[in-house]
């Protein structure tokens, strides 16, 4: 073989080489990527275009990466034509589900709502962070609930910073390398889940203590648990708080450093220490030192950092002497830095004094703690925070959900605010209302519309409903127009069950019918659904128009 056809021998095996391996990155990278976003079909019935589907049975495991952890998970199939709404996953208790990803931040879109009957749905994630808070849909209702939150692990993305956890972390979903979702309520209803990837969401991280951290047991709560369930996908937040920390403590533990190999800018940093700091004199004397190293470090990066003074303890009423004086220092050290303070300690103080004879119901008063809030007080301080957030924070305010109400720390919340039905949503049902045809005329406020059986009928003029159409793929029951009567043709032997729902889902009339019965229902101008079905059998659905 002469050096030519050697070379272009070489040269063959060096271009398959190459494309092989271009081959094996490819493959990689999709596979990276399918492992970062997901879109998951929860029921056991058709499964939507590109979704994968998640039975009541589909248990988690390591090679599969997804799947329930635990709970009593059944699945309701409402038999409409939608594939993804039709059916949806709920619980009796909480049902709990992960997903195995990468660490970093993740929009997060849970698609909600039972095609039939009212349901309310509350999630939670990781460590018991409020995610979604009682969201009531009214039947036929569904709503896309998008939030954002970051997926964390004790070593920096970049495996330059390994932080220290305490023993009793070890256990936490915090520091694990699943997402994991806590999902319950009166009737929850979660038709699916989409998940993806995003690094560009602002991020919100939290220092802090006990009072801060996401508490693992119920009823224990940290205002920062609460928090996330306040603010729109465009913010994640990240909470490193823990319990028992000091400000010295929390920055030896390697905790600043692992949340600065990671920060960006434009993010927030809050930094809130003082109930463990009073407990030790050298970390009092060195407090302000210490959070002006916190203050600088922030800022080197490009993020904002925000003091927040430390909440009272029960029987404290002076803001200037609450908690051995520290969070008075931090007031003067903030304004002295330029650092932006967040007055949780006023606020605190100022809810105890509102509560008057209840204020021990914001602690953990069942344990004859005086320090440590339960869900209630965790919830309104994450409430007054949002406050002080929006008095002093624009840029960190905009992140705020569009339905956030405003709140005054001296006129609390019942003490039931947490369990308290809620009024439903009746938007986004499930067909679109058409609109109503402009006209100069006052529109017919209502009329009748007789729904008959399928006996013959004469035709009659063209007022009433005007259009029938079918919303199922394949009926068994079929219906046509005669005049104003809405015929349903194929109801034989038997009852059967007859509803008609507006277009926000809710149910304004049933029947019994029979073979040759004729039914009638005021309805005012719009448009409706009519649903066939026998016990939990759907025969047919569908949308009638009246003009």
């Amino acid at each position: 073989m002469d050096y030519k056809t050697e070379i272009k021998g070489y040269d063959t095996l060096v271009k398959t080489a190459t494309m092989v391996t271009v081959a094996a990155l490819l493959a990689a990278f999709s596979m990276a990527e399918a492992a970062e976003n997901y879109k998951f079909d929860f029921g056991e019935g058709p499964v939507a275009a590109g979704y994968t589907q998640v039975k009541a049975s589909t248990k988690y495991s390591d090679s599969q990466g997804y799947g329930f952890e635990s709970g009593t998970v059944s699945s309701v199939d409402r038999l409409w034509d939608d594939d993804l709404t039709t059916d949806f996953l709920t619980a009796k208790g909480d049902m709990v589900f992960s997903v195995a990803l990468p660490q970093g931040n993740y929009e997060v879109t849970f698609i909600l709502g039972d095609g039939e009957n009212e349901s309310e749905t509350t999630v939670w994630a990781e460590n018991r962070k409020l995610m979604l808070d009682r969201v009531t849909l009214a039947g036929g209702v569904f709503s896309r609930q998008t939030v954002s939150l970051r997926r964390m692990e004790t070593r920096s993305m970049d495996g330059s910073v390994t932080m220290s956890i305490k023993d009793r972390e070890k256990d936490y979903r915090t520091w694990d390398k699943k997402l994991t979702f806590v999902i319950s309520g009166k009737a929850p209803a979660v038709a699916g889940i989409e998940i993806k990837r995003n690094d560009n969401v602002t991020t919100l991280w939290l220092c802090g203590n006990s009072t801060v951290v996401d508490q693992i047991m119920a009823p224990w709560a940290g205002w920062g648990q609460m928090a996330p369930g306040f603010f729109k996908s465009s913010l994640a937040i990240a909470n490193y708080a823990e319990s028992g920390l000091t400000a010295s403590g929390f920055y030896s533990m390697k905790r600043l450093a692992k949340i600065l190999s990671e920060v960006k800018k434009g993010d927030f940093v809050t930094v809130q220490f003082a109930h463990n700091d009073q407990k030790n004199q050298n970390d009092v004397n060195n407090y302000e030192t210490t959070l002006t190293k916190y203050a600088n470090e922030i800022k080197a990066k490009g993020a904002t950092p925000l003091f927040v003074t430390s909440t009272a303890r029960q029987n404290e009423t002076d803001p200037k002497t609450a908690v051995g004086g520290l969070p008075e220092r931090m007031r003067a050290l903030g304004k002295k830095l330029g650092v932006t303070v967040l007055d949780l300690n006023q606020h605190s103080i100022t809810l105890g004094k509102a509560l008057g004879g209840n204020k021990e119901k914001m602690y953990m008063y069942t344990a004859s703690d005086k320090t440590h809030f339960c869900e209630y007080g965790a919830y309104e301080l994450a409430r007054a925070n949002i406050e002080e957030i929006k008095a002093k924070v624009p840029e960190l305010a905009k992140h705020l959900r569009d339905d956030h109400e405003a709140f005054d720390s001296s006129k609390p919340d019942p003490l039931d605010v947490l369990t308290r039905a809620k009024t439903p949503i009746t938007e986004g049902g499930l067909i679109q209302v058409e609109p109503e045809s402009s006209s100069s005329e006052e529109p017919e406020t209502s009329s009748s519309a007789e729904i008959a059986g399928p006996e013959s009928s004469s035709a009659e003029g063209t007022e009433g409903i005007t259009a029938a159409e079918s919303m199922m793929q394949s009926n068994a029951i079929s219906g046509r127009i005669d005049g104003s009567k809405l015929r349903l043709e194929g109801i034989d032997g038997g009852a059967h069950d007859i509803s008609v729902f507006d277009m926000q889902g809710h149910r304004i009339a049933e029947f019994c019918a029979v073979q040759g019965s004729e039914l009638h229902v005021t309805l005012r101008q719009g448009a409706y659904l009519v649903k066939v079905s026998q016990g939990n059998r759907t025969l047919g659905i569908f949308k009638a128009v009246r003009r």
